[in-house]
């Protein structure tokens, strides 16, 4: 609750800095306004806000100043017609792009719990756990047919996948680059051999999964159409004896359904680690 109600401060603070700002761009004030927008009806649903704070007056009190303060600025913003119009525009956008990489989650998030290896190892093999993270898939899979049922989504979906994997590319390439830097290694991990042992390892699986990328020249050529490319990759400081050997292993990349349209969706097991303690 309270790293909620921080992150509202700062977006309070950051929209009040950006109303002086005349660098800023017509996306990110949309962006701001939507951000805004949902806010301020969050803390008019009183249900909600009740779940949110376990009832608690004080803290709803405190998200409730939070949300005027809110509120006049996004009235402030939405008095620039101009702004409106546009940003009507670009909304719409930015939410279809959201709707899809919620399917994306929800798919990967489904294909996880449907895999009793893969959940046994993240929860070790606790079954309360276990149980807890499967009673949440039927959830998922509700909202997934009905995201999946919109078939005008669908079809702008294949599109937003390319390039988030094109991105989830350029992070794995920078993931691997900054495990092989052994003064970044020993900083992250304040000198832990355990901890930098166990991302050396990560490392060897993000290598194997950025060569395999990378000698798919179809996918490769779509990153360039989209202006994205990456280096080699290679150079993975690891224990193996050859490049070759530090760079096999199995592909943790996931298969999930975008409409007709069979695809393959980067893992995000390592990308979430390279930010977790390198980025």
């Amino acid at each position: 609750m309270q790293l909620q109600s921080i992150l509202f401060s700062l977006l309070l603070a950051t929209s009040v800095a950006a109303k002086g700002d005349k660098a800023q761009s017509e996306k990110s004030q949309c962006k701001q306004i939507r951000k805004l927008q949902k806010f301020v009806d969050f803390a008019s649903n009183t249900t909600k806000l009740e779940e949110f704070t376990n009832s608690n007056a004080a803290k709803v009190a405190q998200l409730q100043a939070e949300a005027a303060a809110a509120s006049t600025q996004l009235t402030s913003m939405q008095g620039n017609t101009t702004l409106v119009a546009d940003c009507a525009i670009i909304n719409a956008a930015e939410e279809q792009e959201n709707q899809c990489e919620e399917t994306f989650e929800l798919q990967a998030f489904i294909a996880f719990t449907s895999n009793a290896t893969a959940l046994a190892a993240k929860t070790d093999n606790n079954a309360t756990r276990i149980t807890a993270i499967q009673a949440k898939a039927s959830t998922a899979a509700t909202r997934l047919e009905s995201l999946m049922s919109n078939s005008t989504l669908q079809a702008a979906c294949p599109a937003i996948l390319q390039k988030d994997q094109c991105k989830a590319m350029k992070k794995l390439e920078q993931f691997i680059a900054k495990a092989n830097n052994q003064t970044v290694l020993d900083k992250a991990t304040k000198g832990n051999s355990t901890k930098a042992d166990k991302i050396k390892a990560e490392a060897v699986q993000a290598q194997a999964q950025l060569t395999e990328l990378q000698s798919n020249k179809t996918f490769m050529d779509a990153c360039a159409a989209l202006g994205m490319t990456v280096g080699t990759g290679k150079g993975i400081d690891s224990s193996a004896s050859t490049e070759a050997a530090a760079t096999s292993g199995q592909s943790s990349a996931t298969t999930v359904r975008v409409g007709n349209i069979q695809l393959t969706m980067l893992s995000t097991i390592l990308v979430v680690a390279a930010g977790m303690f390198l980025l």
